[in-house]
């Protein structure tokens, strides 16, 4: 236990990833709303069925005024709407906030996998948690900053938190397909820690992507855990998949010569997938940053979170090509065809108890999809935490959310 792992986000700043996305979506919206914006009449371009109301009233509005002077307006709105975004990326880039390293031990390696303990002045006996994060995304979002982590409320609630740790694929890792990360990390993972502590009651927690791999592991070493706990974890993966999103991922043909030609799923590629989940976030969000106060600690956990959203990881080949195929191409998990080691992964077969967690709204993991893991256990409670996929984790209301009733969960389980 001598070895120490630090975290740190890497200088400088790049984001938000692909820049040249988020501008020209932000430049391409403006214009386009612009050019139907003549076409906003009766008998014009139609309207969405779930807005016919404010539809009716929008285009009463538009005949007050005249055209000319309302494109003119509005150009000009748009035009500060983009100088802000782009005022809002510099202010980003040159934001003092690094997040401090955190020193914590290191229990267990293969490759670039590493536990973390999170808490390593815990009792042996106390419950323990082993955390499986995405693996596109760093661990370190469970332990964000000071007030903002997760493991650190678990730790002080007297709960024994260990966080598995991806890194970035090696040598070892560059071949895997999902079925090495399940068998050869995560199971060995709670094998070691099961023996480990003895005494103490074990948990497995997966959030997101790592929750759809928890279950598999949770399904293979169910007699060595006290409770199963998925954090806003796909499961069917056609449930409320949005136009954009499904165009991206059907173009199957595209994806396998990107993954032939670059071995992996780059970084940028991946956050183009989730940028099409909302294409106008950047334009949005990096607009009312540029108006906080630098100094205050809203803008501190902005950027935080922001540097963590930029600092991802690729998918090596044979994990990107499962993910395209098996789970967004065939549904495989939700259809109970998906097999890691020859053997099926099946909820209903996972008999411990187990907590599901659906945010209330999650643009990343819809409601559907996270809900139908719920249903296909035989013994789940479902929490509904008032907030989104990652603010269910990080954001101000996630102490009296999310934490809350997950670490009731374990100490009661």
């Amino acid at each position: 236990m001598t070895d120490v792992l630090d975290i740190t986000p890497v200088a400088p700043r790049l984001g938000p990833r692909p820049l040249a996305l988020h501008l020209g979506l932000a430049t391409t919206t403006v214009a386009s709303s612009l050019a139907t914006l003549p076409m906003q009449k009766p008998g014009g371009l139609p309207w969405s069925s779930e807005l016919p109301e404010r539809a009716d009233d929008f285009v009463d509005r538009l005949e007050e005024y005249g055209s000319s002077e309302l494109i003119q307006a509005l150009a000009i709105h748009g035009s500060e709407m983009v100088q802000e975004m782009i005022d809002g990326i510099r202010q980003y880039h040159q934001h003092p906030y690094r997040r401090p390293p955190r020193s914590r031990p290191i229990l267990w390696q293969a490759g670039t996998t590493s536990l973390i303990d999170c808490s390593p002045d815990a009792p042996p006996d106390a419950p323990v948690a082993v955390f499986v994060p995405s693996l596109i995304n760093r661990s370190y979002i469970l332990d964000l900053m000071p007030d903002r982590s997760l493991v650190d409320y678990l730790a002080e609630r007297g709960i024994h938190p260990l966080l598995l740790d991806w890194d970035a694929p090696g040598e070892t890792e560059k071949d895997f397909y999902l079925s090495d990360y399940i068998l050869d990390r995560i199971c060995p993972a709670l094998d070691f820690t099961a023996d480990m502590f003895p005494g103490a009651p074990l948990h497995l927690a997966g959030y997101c992507m790592g929750g759809t791999l928890a279950a598999a592991a949770a399904q293979r070493r169910q007699d060595r855990l006290k409770s199963f706990i998925a954090l806003a974890a796909p499961w069917d993966f056609h449930a409320d998949l949005g136009g954009q999103a499904k165009i991206l991922l059907g173009q199957r043909e595209v994806w396998s010569n990107i993954l032939t030609g670059f071995g992996e799923l780059p970084v940028d590629l991946l956050q183009t997938l989730f940028t099409s989940l909302d294409p106008n976030l950047g334009l949005r969000k990096f607009s009312k940053f540029s108006k906080m106060d630098m100094a205050s600690e809203r803008a501190t956990e902005f950027v935080a979170l922001e540097d963590w959203l930029n600092d991802g990881f690729p998918l090596v080949k044979g994990v990107a090509a499962e993910c395209f195929d098996k789970w967004y191409g065939q549904n495989e998990p939700n259809l109970n065809r998906w097999q890691v080691g020859g053997q099926i992964v099946r909820p209903q077969e996972i008999k411990v108890p187990s907590l599901i967690a659906v945010p209330k709204t999650d643009k990343i993991v819809p409601r559907p999809s996270a809900l139908a893991l719920a249903s296909a256990l035989p013994e789940a409670k479902v929490i509904t935490p008032p907030s989104g996929h990652i603010g269910m984790v990080t954001s101000r209301q996630a102490r009296d959310g999310l934490w809350r009733e997950l670490g009731g969960w374990i100490l009661g389980a």
